[in-house]
């Protein structure tokens, strides 16, 4: 079975591996296993997300078959229905036909609220030609334009000024600092509408958004 076979059978028991996002040759997509084992090589190989001493900037460990197995078991167990009161949803970043990286979009209190966090992981040989930027871009244009998302918050280290740069520059506002319970000082920035048509990504293309908020409806 190929990989698209596999998402479709999988999209009709779980409406999330319906999206796709694309733009410029970038997609994104809800990993099935054949991206899901090119993410975990990279997960296992030592400094294959970040450098030596950079490790602080992760919640999760890297570089040893431990932490192969903890991301796969993460990540198929977020294969599940979704759920209005809340949903995590993880897309595969693929660029050049390779799957190079994790982006996510979660909504802990989405009937509530419709507040939307994002977070993200770029392989360290991929990283520094503003892949972050425009997957965080893409992943906003599904929140705010088809899911209808009234504020977007993420979180970074202080002393991770490469994610910090991102989110200024796609207009974000830092509004506060908080220690998490490793220890790490954590910048916290939101992002309204607003703001985020000001500094907006075009030609974004998403499919599958219908579905997916189909399956949130009560």
């Amino acid at each position: 079975m190929d990989d698209e076979m596999l998402r479709a059978d999988l999209a009709a028991v779980y409406p999330q591996f319906g999206l796709r996002l694309a733009h410029a040759g970038l997609v994104l997509v809800p990993p099935t296993d054949v991206e899901l084992f090119e993410l975990a090589a990279i997960i296992g190989e030592p400094g294959g997300v970040v450098d030596d001493g950079e490790e602080h900037f992760l919640t999760w460990p890297t570089g040893d078959a431990d932490a192969v197995d903890r991301f796969l078991r993460f990540h198929w167990s977020l294969r599940v229905r979704p759920s209005a009161a809340g949903w995590l949803l993880p897309f595969a970043v693929v660029s050049g036909g390779r799957a190079v990286g994790v982006v996510g979009l979660g909504a802990p209190r989405w009937p509530g609220d419709r507040v939307v966090d994002t977070r993200a992981w770029i392989a360290r040989s991929d990283q520094g030609h503003g892949l972050g930027r425009r997957c965080r871009a893409m992943l906003l244009e599904l929140a705010f334009a088809h899911l209808g998302a009234t504020r977007a918050v993420t979180a970074a280290s202080r002393d991770n000024a490469a994610s910090r740069a991102v989110s200024k520059r796609l207009g974000y506002r830092e509004t506060g600092e908080i220690r998490a319970a490793d220890g790490v000082l954590e910048v916290h920035a939101s992002l309204t509408p607003a703001a985020w048509r000001r500094r907006r990504l075009s030609d974004v293309d998403v499919d599958g958004a219908d579905a997916f908020l189909a399956a949130l409806a009560p």
